[in-house]
């Protein structure tokens, strides 16, 4: 069964990865922009770092058609179809011993089952099923796979001795997850203070982040961490060499800090090395880098502090990809930054400002 005019563009979620859009629909079906993990059908061998798409235009995610939840990661995609994992893209080359080489089409991923929530990384990723269990798998870089075993390409695994998850976030070679009660735990790569927890040593197996508020939600980018209280307030640690993390007095930050807004909060996004808020008025902000106008603010020039996206209103969802920006408005689907893999439609290679590329209801 195929969408109808209807409801052909009811966006309920976004996802942005390295140059890669993806926006499921309200039927679950999933359309997706620009190169690797896109979901459209390029040639097998693609260059990740400098393949540009010929066409603007979506294509649908393959069979299977409907997904309950997606997640555009380095070239490589994840999406939960019928409780199942299935991964796309240029990186499931060999990962956790898989055999299968690169496919746009969705290849189911073993020995997972169940799963609600996925999260795509670089050569790795990560599930939650429905009992809140995670399963991570892939590259075992920096122990990002949260395991006792140091085993270097792993087939998918369940974590032991952790609480019950609702949600995970992946940056470079690190995981966060939220438990059900409103608490932060992170493992893998802590070069920059991205695990919170007050050094900056790899972590092996999964500790929880000393953070008094209740946090809400979570968003990753490269090396840096924004956390939502579930009073609206937001919370940034990690690199911080952009203003990125939301202090421009410190190059990094191995612990939670308060970032100031005059107004509740109510989504956050991150991609590399910059940050998106999207208050409960409509309104988006962004700081950090802005090397391909991902900030949205009409120039190339970095913030180091939260800035109001002039004349952007109405927005109701925000994701943020490797160096391009998303959100869900009123009438249309929005992009601006990096375009030079056509991740956001018809617009400038560099979109400094956003940009409609998508009518939707």
């Amino acid at each position: 069964m195929g969408t109808t005019q209807k409801d052909r563009y009811e966006i309920t979620a976004i996802s942005g990865g390295k140059d890669q859009t993806l926006a499921r629909l309200k039927s679950g079906e999933v359309l997706g922009w620009g190169g690797a993990g896109s979901g459209r059908i390029t040639p097998f061998y693609v260059d990740i770092c400098g393949k540009r798409a010929e066409s603007t235009a979506p294509g649908y995610v393959s069979q299977p058609s409907y997904y309950s939840d997606i997640s555009a990661g380095y070239g490589m995609s994840l999406g939960a179809s019928n409780q199942q994992a299935f991964i796309w893209g240029f990186c499931q080359v060999g990962i956790g011993g898989d055999k299968n080489v690169f496919s746009e089409a969705p290849t189911l991923i073993n020995n997972v089952s169940n799963i609600s929530k996925v999260a795509a990384g670089q050569l790795f990723f990560a599930a939650i099923d429905q009992a809140g269990r995670v399963h991570t798998g892939g590259l075992n870089v920096d122990r990002v796979l949260g395991r006792s075993s140091p085993e270097i390409n792993a087939s998918p695994a369940m974590l032991p001795d952790i609480p019950v998850m609702q949600d995970i976030a992946v940056g470079d070679n690190f995981m966060l997850a939220l438990t059900k009660d409103a608490r932060l735990y992170g493992w893998g790569s802590n070069s920059a203070g991205q695990l919170g927890l007050g050094h900056l040593n790899v972590v092996n197996t999964p500790e929880p982040i000393n953070l008094s508020a209740k946090i809400n939600s979570i968003a990753i980018g490269s090396t840096h961490v924004l956390a939502l209280s579930t009073e609206g307030k937001v919370y940034g640690w990690g690199s911080n060499h952009f203003g990125q993390s939301g202090n421009p007095s410190h190059p990094y930050l191995d612990s939670p800090h308060l970032i100031s807004f005059s107004e509740k909060i109510i989504a956050v996004a991150a991609g590399m090395h910059y940050s998106l808020a999207l208050s409960s008025s409509g309104k988006v902000y962004a700081w950090g880098w802005n090397g391909f106008g991902q900030l949205g603010l009409g120039d190339l020039k970095s913030r180091n502090t939260p800035t109001m996206i002039p004349r952007l209103t109405g927005v109701r969802v925000i994701a943020a990809g490797e160096s391009h920006s998303i959100a869900i408005g009123k009438n249309h689907l929005l992009g601006w930054g990096n375009n030079a893999s056509k991740q956001i439609g018809d617009a400038a290679d560099k979109q400094t400002t956003p940009f409609p590329f998508l009518d939707i209801a």
